[in-house]
């Protein structure tokens, strides 16, 4: 997703100092510092990008606080301003996690997942049961992105493990909700897919059918089906891609006892990852509105791709809402009730 003209030609600008000084990480650590309005910039399109609580995009668990250069200004001063370098995360994963390791191979290339510009899921992939991430396949980009990451430290294990008992209980809670047309569905879904640690909600979504009782349990199956409808979106070619963290497993796998998910690489909510290519269009998203049985105009408090929202049209038709209308938003908008 490219930032603006302006925001572009600020970062183009301050490049050129950088070159001008040197071209030395030395010199693109001063500019850096130097350049406020560029930053705020930066940081401003990056938050537009983030989930929920402005999310670390490496861990999703902490608050975004940092601009990372994913390839560090000690291996790449030029690319200091580069808008594709930059991602946002918590000091944590900045600071203590990651700071200025850029692992490569013999040849050369990276052994970090660039959530920017790849599918993580391609080499990571989620263990709901134990909370742990594990590489596909022995990929040597997932094993490297795990260790510099940390993706597999104490807290965030604990915290995908209590994320995935609290998932279980809040889509149980939204299926009834659901299934009676209540408004308030739509309002627990988003608080869903805004909570950290969404890898564990999406890994549920993939569980294939004979496997998801044995990971979230009976009791959760049809809530687990009618999240899917709901709420799956499947990444088509020619949709635009966002960018996403390391560990947002919007498209990882969901296994247990080494039983892999479908690959269909789907993706919910408003997450995604970023492509660069230009080519590439936004991917368009709808909102409802509609008069509930006693009269009260609603909106829902999510976004969806056509065929979920036409799905959801028919649902509060069938419980006697009047009025229902599939409304265009752009990204991080909703619809207004109305009156």
């Amino acid at each position: 997703m490219p930032v603006s003209d302006k925001t572009q030609g600020l970062l183009t600008q301050w490049t050129g100092r950088v070159r001008t000084a040197g071209g030395t990480s030395k010199s693109a650590r001063e500019q850096w510092i130097k350049a406020r309005t560029p930053r705020k910039h930066v940081r401003t399109a990056l938050e537009s990008m983030t989930r929920g609580a402005v999310r670390c995009m490496y861990c999703d668990d902490s608050r975004g606080t940092d601009i990372d250069h994913f390839q560090p200004l000690e291996n790449a001063p030029l690319r200091a301003f580069e808008w594709s370098n930059h991602l946002l995360a918590c000091s944590y994963c900045n600071s203590n996690a990651k700071r200025s390791q850029y692992p490569v191979n013999a040849d050369g290339v990276c052994l970090l997942v660039d959530p920017s510009a790849e599918d993580p899921a391609d080499h990571l992939r989620l263990l709901l049961k134990s909370g742990l991430y594990d590489p596909v396949d022995k990929s040597a980009k997932g094993e490297e992105t795990i260790r510099v990451f940390g993706l597999n430290r104490p807290d965030l294990v604990k915290g995908r493990l209590d994320a995935f008992f609290r998932a279980c209980s809040n889509m149980r809670d939204w299926h009834r909700l659901h299934q009676d047309a209540d408004p308030l569905a739509d309002r627990l879904a988003k608080a869903l897919l805004d909570s950290p640690f969404i890898d564990v909600v999406h890994a549920m979504t993939r569980l294939k059918p004979g496997v998801e009782a044995t990971v979230v349990g009976q009791v959760t199956v049809p809530a687990l089906d009618a999240w899917r409808a709901a709420h799956s979106v499947s990444l088509r070619v020619g949709q635009q891609r966002v960018r996403r963290g390391a560990a947002d497993a919007n498209c990882i796998e969901g296994v247990v006892d080494d039983t892999l998910a479908n690959d269909d690489h789907c993706c919910q909510g408003r997450a995604g990852w970023r492509s660069n290519d230009p080519a590439v269009i936004t991917m368009q998203n709808y909102g409802l509105t509609w008069t509930d049985p006693t009269g009260t105009p609603r909106s829902s408090a999510v976004a969806y791709d056509e065929p979920s929202a036409q799905d959801r049209k028919a649902d509060l038709k069938n419980a006697g809402c009047t009025s229902v209308q599939i409304v265009a938003v752009r990204p991080g908008e909703l619809p207004e009730p109305r009156s």
